[in-house]
């Protein structure tokens, strides 16, 4: 008895505390996002969702990130040491990953249902279950998807990951499951893509139309109703159209 009580001790002082009060810092489990470098500045919006089934039903915080057991298996919750929700301090983690490349601005954001920025993507963490469960050993739960969106709500891409099983260290252990899913081939793709903002897209009136005119005469009078617009950036983008004429 004497040797199990030392064992379950040593564990949880490794997994930072003792039994009573174990608090976990996930905003430190950045994870490692492969973007490609960009000379263009790319916006990424963060936003999370919590969805595990006893936090919507309120038995417990959303602070709450699992339980430590004491010698007694006498259950004690496991918290954010921020004292925010799990989806914040998950959400916090993916912005600062993303901020490393100096190519992207990354900020949170509370629209789950799209980008709102034009030309933005927005990158939602959806979390189904995310707790510990520590005595002699420490087993972690995770059910998670990403989906990237655009500003009119499509989705570009999506990646879930979903397990059980022991750890060593909360922190190497949450990054893992990020870096599951925001490491996905088609996530880092859709991240990459560039994004036409819908305000820029062109019109449909300056298609040309298929009529009797001579592909001349479609060319030109597409330009002159290009050069009436005064945003430079649809200006160019309507111009290409234009080119359909030829």
């Amino acid at each position: 008895m004497i040797l199990r009580n030392i064992a379950v001790i040593a564990c949880m002082t490794l997994l930072t505390g003792c039994a009573f009060g174990v608090r976990v810092d996930y905003r430190a489990a950045a994870p490692n996002i492969p973007l490609k470098p960009s000379t263009e500045k790319k916006v990424i919006e963060v936003a999370t969702s919590d969805q595990r089934p006893y936090i919507l039903s309120g038995k417990k915080g959303p602070h709450f990130v699992g339980v430590s057991r004491a010698l007694y298996y006498n259950p004690y919750n496991i918290t954010t040491a921020s004292g925010l929700g799990l989806g914040t301090d998950l959400q916090t983690a993916i912005i600062s990953a993303l901020s490393r490349n100096y190519a992207v601005e990354a900020k949170a954001s509370h629209n789950r249902d799209r980008a709102s920025a034009p030309g933005a993507h927005l990158l939602v963490l959806s979390i189904r279950e995310w707790k510990s469960d520590a005595y002699m050993s420490v087993r972690f739960d995770y059910d998670v998807t990403v989906e990237v969106k655009d500003e009119r709500g499509q989705v570009l891409a999506s990646k879930s990951a979903k397990g059980s099983g022991a750890i060593t260290n909360f922190l190497t252990a949450g990054a893992d499951v990020l870096n599951q899913v925001l490491t996905d081939h088609e996530i880092t793709m859709a991240l990459d893509s560039t994004l036409i903002p819908q305000a820029a897209q062109v019109p449909a009136l300056l298609i040309p139309a298929t009529s009797s005119q001579s592909a001349t005469d479609q060319y030109d009078n597409c330009i002159r109703r290009v050069l009436r617009i005064s945003d430079p950036q649809l200006r160019i983008t309507a111009m290409t159209a234009c080119d359909s004429a030829k």
